[in-house]
């Protein structure tokens, strides 16, 4: 009897070992898996079985650090501005960066002494000089854009243009009756284009109660400076951004002239924008300059006089305002003379503020003219135009290309 009731619990023992070792128990080992887990459990024997699971965790982050942190630990700061006394910061710190990690730190090692070697890096593409494309359009065409509106202009390229050189843009607004091709006509920017390599916009007013171009109230330095409701300003940016889609645009060298109401135009955008690099008005006034939104800039100013129309003392009033912006001195002018008349350079202006300003003799056969003085000098035969004096055109030019490259 006590045999068999020794022998019972041992063929009990037995068998639950035979149930244990069968052919389930490979599938808990080999899948310390969550699905597994559950049944091992049940058998009190499982905290040795977890034991991998720490183990799984420490070879995932630490098998990175030391391909990756490893070159850039002793240099860096950051290490010692965490102190090192937690190895969990940077552990976390790769763990959730795993990706990112190594391809930001071979650019940091050359630079570890400064401290900035990404910048380099990203700072690269700064280098590219000109997004403009070969011309597609070559010498004259009528062209629009849409400004507060449709908006006209005459665009010419020369034939001759590099394709993807970058080229200056210059940019020709007419006089109160005038369109972009009567300035195309008066001004032969056409052709010293041709002769210097750049691209020209005359663009076409739009009608308003006070003229074609949007440059508030007030005359002859008189009233303060307001930059109206901004459609000519929407207008330049959007024949600006179609030359730079045609050609390959030199953005630092984009500049206004302009005649007559076209040449508050300029001074008006002279006084806006960063963008216009310098200015060279004709026949023209400007308000008080003293609310501009931008710095000191390269200005030559042309004047008749007499003027029949913008009196020359307006001419004057607007030198005197663009002088005092850019900080330059009345005293002792360089004076030079041309064709017809004379240009006078001021002094003392601040960097990349020089101040020209021409004034032509009106030739006494063009004293019975029509508003007598009130034309382009040095233009064509033309209403507008006075062809025996010093071309406005070519002063203009050799001006931007001295003081404002």
């Amino acid at each position: 009897m006590r045999i068999q009731q020794f022998i019972q619990p041992q063929v009990f023992f037995v068998a639950l070992c035979l149930s244990a070792c069968s052919g389930d128990e490979p599938a808990n080992v080999a899948g310390p898996t969550s699905t597994n887990v559950p049944a091992v459990t049940n058998t009190g024997t499982i905290p040795p079985v977890t034991a991998p699971t720490p183990q799984v965790t420490p070879t995932q982050p630490v098998t990175p650090p030391p391909t990756q942190v490893a070159p850039t630990v002793p240099p860096p700061s950051t290490n010692a501005a965490v102190g090192g006394a937690s190895a969990t910061a940077p552990v976390a710190q790769v763990a959730g960066t795993p990706a990112v990690t190594p391809a930001t730190t071979p650019t940091m090692q050359p630079a570890a002494a400064g401290g900035a070697a990404v910048m380099p890096e990203t700072g690269a593409p700064a280098a590219k000089a000109c997004t403009g494309k070969p011309g597609k359009k070559r010498g004259k065409s009528d062209e629009s854009v849409m400004a507060g509106g449709r908006r006209t202009f005459v665009y010419y390229s020369p034939e001759k243009l590099e394709a993807n050189k970058p080229v200056p843009l210059v940019i020709v607004p007419h006089g109160y009756t005038q369109s972009g091709q009567a300035m195309f006509d008066i001004t032969r920017y056409s052709d010293l284009a041709d002769k210097e390599g750049f691209v020209v916009a005359f663009p076409d007013g739009a009608s308003g109660s006070v003229g074609p171009w949007d440059v508030g109230s007030g005359v002859c330095g008189a009233g303060t400076f307001v930059p109206g409701s901004g459609d000519d300003q929407k207008f330049i940016d959007e024949m600006i951004a179609f030359a730079e889609a045609d050609q390959c645009i030199d953005k630092e060298h984009i500049f206004i002239t302009g005649w007559s109401m076209g040449g508050y135009l300029a001074n008006h955008s002279g006084c806006l924008r960063d963008d216009i690099r310098a200015i060279g008005p004709h026949s023209a006034g400007t308000h008080d300059l003293s609310g501009c939104k931008v710095g000191p800039k390269p200005v030559i100013l042309f004047h008749f006089d007499p003027d029949g129309l913008i009196n020359y003392d307006c001419g004057v009033k607007a030198r005197n305002e663009w002088i005092k912006h850019n900080g330059c001195t009345m005293d002792s002018p360089e004076v030079k003379m041309v064709k017809g008349g004379k240009c006078e350079y001021y002094q003392g202006c601040k960097k990349e503020g020089q101040v020209a300003f021409c004034t032509f003799d009106l030739p006494a056969n063009h004293a019975a003219d029509f508003v007598a003085g009130h034309a382009w000098s040095g233009g064509t035969v033309h209403s507008y135009s006075i062809s025996e004096t010093e071309s406005a055109t070519e002063l203009g030019w050799a001006f931007f290309k001295k003081y404002a490259w």
